[in-house]
């Protein structure tokens, strides 16, 4: 797994080290893990949007802009981030819920912490992935619930895109029907004529030649896929009841 993270301390020691327990987390495991490190909360928020963290970790005592206020800001501007807080005070962990950190690690800061660290986080994106969809669009990388997504469908106008049609707006990314159904045919998403990857928890209803999503959009259901599809839709909605 790639993660880019970002350590705000203003002890050049306590960065080093934490360096060189993460530099070996990356060696004992498969995982690519680029650090950015700061000595002041200023330049983390200067830097951030180039960067897009997705996990910090803290120190809480600092000057000008401490830790906690350090969080607070980049919590406004991520709801996501994972914020990890290292300390040598743990009495401050109460004051930090406010920031909902995903841990509070106590100086000094040894490998242990840090495996059991990155282990919890890797896990946590590893349980987040399966309810969401990553769509490429031109380099930049969306993260959209499956909830949202109500189907894809292949562009006529240019055979090498997909249009993803979500509650409230389109993306288009590079790519095949075919491969995303192989992506997506585990979590809820059938083919209900050529062209057309739709998601079944948005299907509000279905009779032999037509499916109806919960936004009013109604799609076309090919003789072919028919009665399969009709047989899949009343599974689901017995699994849900």
């Amino acid at each position: 797994m790639n993660l880019n993270i970002a350590i705000c301390d203003d002890d050049t020691n306590d960065i080093a080290i934490i360096k060189k327990n993460i530099l070996q987390y990356t060696i004992e495991t498969d995982n690519n893990i680029v650090v950015s490190s700061y000595f002041s909360a200023s330049d983390v928020l200067s830097d951030y949007k180039n960067h897009l963290y997705q996990i910090v970790l803290l120190d809480i005592e600092m000057p000008d802009i401490n830790g906690m206020e350090l969080a607070k800001q980049l919590r406004d501007m991520d709801d996501d981030l994972f914020i990890v807080f290292t300390t040598s005070y743990p009495e401050y962990m109460y004051e930090s819920f406010e920031v909902q950190p995903f841990q509070f690690i106590t100086k000094p800061i040894d490998y242990t912490a840090i495996s059991k660290l990155f282990n919890d986080i890797i896990k946590k994106i590893n349980r987040n992935s399966k309810s969401i969809v990553i769509i490429d669009t031109d380099g930049e990388k969306n993260f959209v619930p499956l909830n949202d997504l109500l189907y894809i469908s292949s562009m006529k106008e240019n055979k090498s895109h997909l249009r993803y049609q979500l509650t409230d707006s389109s993306l288009i990314s590079k790519g095949t029907l075919s491969e995303v159904e192989n992506l997506l045919s585990a979590r809820g998403f059938v083919s209900p004529s050529r062209g057309f990857l739709v998601n079944l928890h948005q299907i509000r209803s279905i009779n032999s030649t037509r499916l109806l999503l919960n936004n009013g959009i109604e799609l076309p259901i090919s003789r072919r896929r028919s009665k399969e599809l009709q047989n899949i839709y009343s599974q689901h909605i017995i699994d849900i009841l």
